[in-house]
Parts: C-alpha cells; structure tokens; sequence
C-alpha cells in the first residue's frame, strides 16, 4: 500500500513527497526509484517529521508505533490521514481528540472500504434519505485461516502473511466496519455481523431484514462474493411519496428502500483525494468520536493457558464486531492467557495479563468511552 500511494502521489501536480519511512530497508530500496532525489529516506519513522511535512499519511500494519507517531505529527500541527484501520479503530478517538485541540485534521483514507462507504452515507444523508445500512462486499471469509493457509495467496498480492490472514479471517473486515459503525453511528443486526452469501448486488438488496434495521437506527454489515467485487453499498429510506415517484422514475426503484452502489473502491488511487480535501477543507472524510462498536477476539483454535496470544492476523485469534465490553483484538498482542479457551471461545479483560507498564493501556484509559 505504501509502494502504491508513493506511485498515486508522484503524479500529483500539487503535492510533493518529502519523506519515506519503513522499518524493512530493502521495501524502501524497492520505492526508492520512484521518489524525488532530495527525499528523505529513512527506517526511522519519527524522522519523517524533520521534514515539516503539511501532511502525513500512515500506511502500515503497526497498533502501538502508529499511534506514537501520529500523536507526534498531530502535536506538530500535520495533518494526517490514516490507510491503517487498525490504529484508527484502537486508538482513533484518542488521536481524533489530539487533532482536535492542535488544530489539524485526523481522517481515515477516502479510498479504502471504510472512507468509500462514508462518503456515502454523507451523500446519501444529504439528499434527505435515512441511512438503513452499510454494507461491505467481502469475497471470501474463513475465520481459522492462518499464515500457512493463506502463503500462497499472500505472494499473489503481494501482501505480508499477517495482513493476507487479517484479511481473510474477516478481522480487518470487522475492524473496517467497526470504523463506519462508530463515525456514522451506526449498529449491528447482530454479534459478528450477518454476511449472506449471495451472488450480485441486487440479490444482496433483499437479503436484509431492512425494517428492523430501519428501527435500530441503522446498521452495518457485508455480504459474501456479489459481483461486481470490490464495490460497497448503502442503502437508504424515505416514506416521502414524491420521494418514491421521482427515485422510480431515475430507475432508482418503487421504494420506500434504494441501494445506492459504488462498484469500487481504489484504495491508494483515492489518497490525493483525501490530502487534498483536507488541506482545502480542513473536513475529515471519516473520524470517530463514540465508540458505539468493537472487535473483539475469538479463538482460532483450542488455546492453553499461559500462552502468549499473537496478535491480528496470527494463529490465535480473529476479531468479530461486537458491543463493547470484551478485550478489543488490535490490544490482544503480547498479553499471556490466565485460562484454557476452546475454539471460538470469548477472550475477555480478565483472561488475560499485560505486560508491566503497557503504554497502550495508558492510552486506551486516557482515550475513554
């Protein structure tokens, strides 16, 4: 994803690459071609900092480093935009907080699922129409996958082991959703999500028990290899009678429910849009300010006591979309299990030990509810 935003990025007239950083040297030798020769180039994340950037984009994997070093870029008054669901999701509010009083913008990618589907309800809200759902469109979902499973179609799409099991054991789908859930208050039909498996969109359409999403106030979820793949969906409401003729007559159908479908989303393609939106604007596309939903950890496997739980994307656990009250999985690495868990078992707080003096829990405290 970096490598990708580096290459949406050098095409852009109006905006300029000052710094790279990424703790695997030879990826940077691997981007370094396509970079300005006075870039600075460094292994170090907090050093691209030096540099003064107006805005800085996170695009990896990390929880904890993350965090630190947007809570430094947001204290030196950069903007940042966030291509890292998972520290946006953990930590999100906190840093949204931070921006807030430096006077800077926080925001999640325009690109991604998460930033594609709220400008949709943005939209779709402006209009006049009540949004019902959101829904991500997921092509395959096996909850136990782990690295060993997933290694060949890692080295397809040239993705880590850890991001390609995150992606297929449904926890960056649930963390995605998580983000939507929270920045457009919305809920769920139920723990972990529904996710039919269907085969187009219109199918999906009908899929949903929409008036009880309707009366929850709205909610997310996903389906299962709809075509097109890679779009997303919402759907919105109105019980207005010239609402209904007029979106007939745009072949928008009878109502009083309409899918609004966007059949892609671009990811890195998207991030000048972003950059540029907030520079101009200083209006995040998405940041949340509740935590209304969260991803809580299940067990992969049948899990002993006093093993230390790998964290997203391993062979212990994958997160599923929950109301909040059970350990949060993007806080789940390195802690010990204090008892046995059976397969698909709940981890909760007290099942498990932090290390001493766990910065992150100084955070999640100060972060709050």
């Amino acid at each position: 994803m970096g490598r990708g935003i580096v290459l949406a990025l050098r095409k852009a007239a109006d905006m300029q690459i000052v710094a790279v950083a990424d703790s695997d040297a030879a990826a940077l030798e691997r981007v370094k071609p396509f970079l300005p020769t006075d870039t600075l180039i460094t292994t170090d994340s907090m050093k691209v900092l030096s540099k003064k950037p107006q805005v800085l984009v996170e695009a990896t994997p990390s929880i904890l480093g993350a965090a630190l070093l947007v809570e430094k870029a947001l204290r030196e008054k950069t903007h940042v935009v966030l291509m890292n669901s998972e520290v946006d999701q953990i930590f999100g509010r906190l840093l949204a907080k931070r921006a807030q009083s430096n006077g800077v913008v926080l925001t999640s990618d325009a690109g991604d699922q998460p930033g594609v589907l709220m400008r949709m309800i943005h939209d779709v809200r402006q209009m006049g129409f009540k949004v019902v759902m959101a829904v991500n469109n997921k092509g395959f979902l096996d909850r136990y996958a782990t690295p060993e499973s997933v290694r060949e179609e890692a080295a397809k799409r040239r993705l880590s082991l850890k991001q390609c099991t995150a992606y297929t054991d449904g926890t960056k789908l649930a963390i995605e959703m998580a983000l939507v859930a929270n920045a457009a208050e919305l809920t769920l039909l139920k723990t972990g999500m529904i996710g039919p498996a269907v085969n187009t969109l219109t199918e999906a359409f009908q899929a949903f028990d929409l008036e009880k999403a309707r009366n929850l106030g709205g909610v997310v979820d996903y389906v299962l290899g709809a075509t097109p793949g890679g779009s997303v969906y919402a759907i919105g409401y109105s019980n207005d009678e010239e609402d209904w003729f007029y979106m007939d007559y745009y072949k928008m159908g009878e109502g009083p429910y309409y899918q609004f479908i966007r059949p892609y989303h671009i990811c890195h393609y998207e991030t000048p849009l972003t950059i540029r939106r907030i520079v101009e604007t200083a209006k995040p596309i998405l940041v949340q300010r509740r935590r209304i939903l969260e991803v809580g950890c299940r067990a992969k496997t049948d899990l002993t006591q006093g093993i230390r739980l790998e964290g997203i994307g391993g062979h212990h656990m994958y997160g599923l979309l929950e109301a909040p009250g059970n350990l949060p999985i993007g806080l789940a690495e390195g802690t010990v299990l204090q008892r046995d868990k059976k397969k698909d078992g709940v981890i909760s707080w007290g099942d498990v030990r932090f290390p001493d003096d766990d910065i992150r829990l100084d955070l999640w405290q100060e972060q709050g509810d």
